[in-house]
């Protein structure tokens, strides 16, 4: 018979301790795996950008639709061009300051051969003409028909080619502008004894000339018609005085259009005309074939003895009136 092993009748040593080890591995491992995913979400890493913007809600009967607006698009030249806009705007002179004026150019323009152009008869525009201008350039005058006698303030020339050559500086507004008023009334009247056998222009000047032209029209001498005399006195009218005065440019302008008389109508004495100049003026006027009558405006009683006027006249076959201010007469022409 065999006999049973014996049994070991000693308890088994307990399991927890290896279950509490388990326990708090797992917890250090979950406590690391927590740290390092919170790092990863809040650390300094590249987030992708969204936009952001306004969206366009349409209410409908049944639900609400949102919509981006439509953008508007940028022209970059566009842009550029309302900046380039902006910045001469912040450069640019006032609206009313007028450009210094280029008495040397305005000569060289006047002497030199003229181009052809055509305007508005208010723009004061010294282009002219190659047909209207210069002795052998200007129209012939065996082509004018018929001699008449023209009048200003008393003066009469004769002839069929009248240009008149009136001062608008802004002394003419002295006098509560009663100088610029009788001015413009005895032109109209002398225009009006015109009729188309005859031929003139008008040139106003200041620091400049401005001659009378008509749209669409070169400027040149103009029919003495009544539909040209009629737009010649809405012209006439619509003058104002204003700037100084420069009488040399406005003669060698009337010059150049080769008439019979010029009525040459101012009240500056200041500045004169000097020596050389009417030296000047009387080679052209005699190569012209033009008689240059002068008018001077003034407030004393009798005519001034030294004026630059008187000679004028005398060198080239005119007539020399004196007119006081204080005596004119302002009515409107008939």
């Amino acid at each position: 018979m065999t006999t049973p092993p014996p049994v070991d009748l000693q308890p088994s040593p307990p399991a927890w301790p290896a279950l509490v080890m388990s326990l708090v591995f797992h917890v250090i491992l979950l406590t690391l795996v927590g740290l390092i995913w919170t790092s990863a979400a809040s650390g300094t890493g590249e987030i992708e950008d969204r936009p952001v913007g306004i969206a366009l809600v349409h209410r409908m009967p049944d639900r609400d639709i949102y919509a981006p607006p439509t953008p508007t698009p940028t022209d970059p030249e566009s842009t550029e061009t309302s900046e380039s806009a902006a910045a001469a705007s912040i450069a640019a002179p006032p609206a009313d300051l007028s450009p210094p004026i280029d008495l040397d150019g305005i000569l060289k323009a006047i002497q030199s051969t003229p181009s052809a152009v055509s305007g508005t008869g208010m723009a004061g525009d010294t282009k002219f003409d190659g047909d209207a201008f210069g002795p052998g350039r200007g129209e012939s005058k065996a082509g004018d028909r018929g001699q008449t006698t023209a009048m200003v303030f008393g003066v009469s020339g004769s002839g069929s080619r009248f240009v008149y050559v009136f001062d608008r500086s802004d002394s003419m507004n002295g006098f509560s502008g009663k100088p610029l008023r009788a001015a413009k009334a005895e032109l109209i009247r002398s225009l009006r004894s015109l009729s188309d056998k005859q031929r003139f222009q008008l040139i106003f000047y200041n620091d400049k000339p401005t001659p009378f032209r008509m749209s669409g029209v070169p400027l040149q001498m103009m029919a003495g018609d009544e539909p040209n005399v009629v737009s010649a006195e809405r012209y006439i009218n619509s003058i104002t005085a204003f700037g100084g005065t420069e009488h040399e440019t406005a003669i060698k302008m009337a010059l150049k259009l080769s008439p019979d008389v010029i009525f040459f109508l101012t009240d500056a004495r200041i500045p004169r005309l000097s020596g050389a100049e009417l030296r000047a003026i009387q080679s052209r006027a005699q190569q012209a074939g033009t008689t240059i009558h002068a008018i001077e405006f003034g407030p004393d009683s009798i005519a001034p003895s030294d004026s630059f006027l008187r000679d004028l006249a005398a060198m080239n076959q005119g007539q020399y009136q004196y007119v006081n201010i204080r005596n004119l007469q302002t009515s409107t022409a008939p």
